[in-house]
């Protein structure tokens, strides 16, 4: 028998402490993954970062028409001084001709080595695009102490901008990041060589010859993360991933002796751990074996008696050592209390009540239980104070009159009776209560309470305090309306400064006609966001006018496309409308309605990539006529479609810089103020789709397009 009992008090002990170890080594390898995953994440940022700066610095280029528009020297010279310096990180441009020579140049005076006129004809970067004219980036290098790279631009009339920039503005998004203590980040380029080093240590070295672990990232150009040997053959872990907008391959390394140190410690523990649980049960399995079974024998016969709900089991209380006697009265007593406890299901009670309040004290929100008539059952702390604050007029006022008062409330009596009713088992309402000093809102939510037979016990009612919330939601509005009126005074005036300037033009100046006119068209999309904003203001407070009319839909999409032509030959995209039916018309507020195609068509040449395609269509369907706008680009991810048309929301939270987040807002309400409703089709990857149908009307008797014989 103690030999038996032995095996088993050992097993007993073996058996879930082998069973922690396998979790600490399943742990250990499941860390590993976790370790090469955060250089993924980390690799992913800084790509996602440096081709961000890229997309920007293509739209801080947004002059290059110009120079190639204005053939005046000084002209081109005023040009290029104000991109350096409306660009810090720019550290020289110039203009050159189609074989490479410079034409105009603007530099940093401090840096001498631009000072000379330079002849790019020879240069790497110019010979790879001569035959084919593309934007590109040139190699990192380094003069006077400072490591600059080369954009290269090409110009419609055969010309050639070439932008100095500064690589500290990189280095900082790149090398921001801290990986361990030993850890580094490194950026190469194709040729192998570092032109990025967080720890500075081989800044401009040429790794590919001995290194063929970078040549086989050149053949694999998809994302890479793991286990490999490092340059000087040192075992390390880490991802890579090319930044296809710059050519450049930027890697996460650490060591692997710093990333694994916790694993291989975790490893150690779990093993020596074992063993002396092993060793220590053992020793102890074999004394208590050897010197007390037979008292916890007997006792164990006496619980399993117990363990059946014979209460009435007892044991000797003089067998054994003084510590087992003691055991034994103790356990005899608590068989006594058992049978009691039993037999009045005393000790369950008091259980699920402490339980029960313990929970209902402990939630922030405040909660009330009422009977089927009304009547005070609970209210925890929160409920009381919210009770005391709206109703009673301060914490010192009497919790009971104040829930007497607030059931005088209208509002909330209409939310509480058909509960009480039964007639709806729940219901929420968001209440604003006319507090003396200051307006107090709440999420107040009233639902049965069943128990499992489905008896009703009584109303629970839950409420949340969201006057901060309303509040933070006024102050936003209030800013943004204060801010949009006071822009809106001096961009009409901007506007009609330049349509005077337009009146006064040259004839036959055809490029500063279009420069002028480009102006127009922005200070105009300017006012139409301050009216967009005063609008959206307008309409949620019910006071936005509407003046419904006829309206061709073929000539609105056509001047819509007129006006946005510019922008989208920025991003070297195409727009386009698709309106064959002339006979189109709708009954709308044409000015809104145009505000609202032009802000869902910008949207789509905003997020669309360069050389991509965005659409208007116009076409009769069986309820209307449905305007569609389309485009091929990024999409939109399902999750964020569904708030995609509240106010200040933005798919993604780098949209922010682009944008306020109430365009769609604005032109979902001008929509349904028409008795529509803008729907989206998407797809991440492939673009997206937003349309809505509003009603056709027969067209004007003057507008009315003759049928074809």
């Amino acid at each position: 028998m103690p030999r038996k009992w032995f095996l088993i008090i050992l097993a007993i002990v073996i058996i879930p402490v082998s069973m922690i170890s396998w979790k600490i080594m399943e742990y250990a390898h499941e860390n590993k993954e976790q370790v090469s995953e955060l250089h993924r994440h980390i690799v992913h940022a800084l790509s996602l970062n440096t081709s961000a700066y890229f997309q920007q610095l293509n739209t801080r280029l947004a002059f290059a028409p110009l120079l190639a528009r204005n053939p005046v020297w000084g002209e081109q010279i005023n040009i290029l001084n104000t991109a350096l310096l409306d660009n810090n990180d720019f550290a020289g441009a110039a203009l050159l001709d189609a074989t490479g020579h410079e034409k105009a140049k603007a530099f940093d005076t401090k840096l001498d080595f631009l000072r000379p006129v330079w002849d790019y004809s020879a240069n790497p970067l110019f010979q790879k695009h001569i035959h084919d004219p593309a934007a590109d980036t040139g190699p990192v290098y380094q003069r006077e102490g400072t490591s600059f790279f080369d954009v290269i631009y090409p110009l419609e009339n055969g010309d050639w901008l070439v932008v100095v920039v500064r690589w500290e503005a990189l280095k900082n998004l790149l090398f921001d990041q801290q990986v361990g203590q030993e850890g580094y980040i490194w950026v190469l380029e194709e040729s192998g060589r570092v032109i990025g080093d967080s720890k500075e240590r081989h800044y401009g070295q040429i790794t590919l010859p001995r290194w063929t672990f970078f040549q086989d990232r050149i053949d694999t150009p998809a994302p890479w993360q793991g286990e490999f040997e490092d340059p000087q053959g040192v075992a390390s872990v880490g991802a890579g991933e090319w930044i296809q907008s710059a050519g450049w391959f930027v890697m996460s390394v650490q060591p692997q002796a710093e990333a694994y140190a916790k694993i291989k410690q975790l490893r150690r523990k779990a093993i020596l751990w074992v063993v002396m649980s092993v060793l220590g049960m053992g020793l102890f399995a074999y004394f208590w074996v050897a010197h007390i079974s037979h008292p916890i024998v007997r006792l164990a016969r006496a619980v399993s008696q117990v363990g059946a709900r014979r209460f009435d089991e007892r044991v000797p209380e003089d067998f054994g050592l003084e510590e087992f006697r003691a055991l034994g009265r103790a356990f005899n007593q608590m068989t006594q209390e058992l049978k009691v406890y039993n037999e009045l299901q005393v000790e369950k009670i008091i259980d699920e009540k402490t339980k029960v309040e313990s929970l209902l004290f402990s939630i922030l929100d405040g909660i009330v239980m009422i009977d089927d008539r009304g009547g005070l059952l609970f209210a925890n702390a929160p409920a009381k104070q919210w009770v005391q604050d709206v109703a009673g007029r301060g914490k010192d006022a009497d919790f009971l009159k104040a829930w007497d008062s607030l059931g005088e409330y209208p509002p909330w009596n209409d939310l509480l009776q058909p509960v009480l009713g039964k007639e709806k088992s729940m219901g929420t309402e968001e209440f604003e209560f006319p507090v003396q000093g200051r307006k107090r809102w709440a999420r107040v939510m009233a639902q049965e309470v069943m128990t499992d037979t489905k008896r009703r016990l009584g109303i629970m009612v839950v409420i949340r305090d969201i006057t901060q919330d309303k509040e933070l939601d006024r102050m936003k509005e209030d800013f943004f309306n204060g801010i949009t009126h006071d822009l809106r005074t001096p961009l009409a005036a901007t506007i009609g400064y330049i349509g005077l300037s337009e009146m006064q033009l040259p004839e036959g100046d055809k490029e500063l006609a279009t420069l002028v006119g480009s102006a127009r068209q922005s200070a105009k999309r300017a006012l139409s966001l301050v009216e967009t904003i005063l609008s959206l203001a307008r309409l949620q407070a019910g006071k936005l006018n509407m003046n419904l009319a006829p309206v061709q839909v073929h000539d609105l999409l056509k001047k819509i496309v007129n006006d946005l032509g510019y922008q989208a030959m920025a991003k070297k995209m195409t727009l386009s409308f698709e309106c064959d039916d002339q006979s189109l018309w709708i009954n709308a507020d044409g000015g809104l309605l145009e505000r609202v195609i032009e802000n869902l068509t910008g949207n789509a040449i905003k997020y669309t990539m360069e050389k991509g395609w965005v659409k208007i269509i116009g076409k009769a369907v069986e309820n209307g006529v449905e305007i569609a706008i389309t485009d091929n680009g990024r999409g939109i991810p399902k999750e964020a479609a569904a708030k995609l048309f509240g106010k200040f929301q933005q798919v993604k939270a780098e949209d922010r810089a682009v944008g306020f987040g109430i365009g769609l807002a604005f032109s979902q309400g001008i929509v349904e103020a028409h008795g529509s409703h803008i729907e989206v089709e998407s797809e991440v990857g492939k673009g997206s789709k937003f349309f809505f149908v509003i009603e056709r009307i027969a067209p004007p008797a003057a507008a009315a397009v003759p049928k074809a014989a």
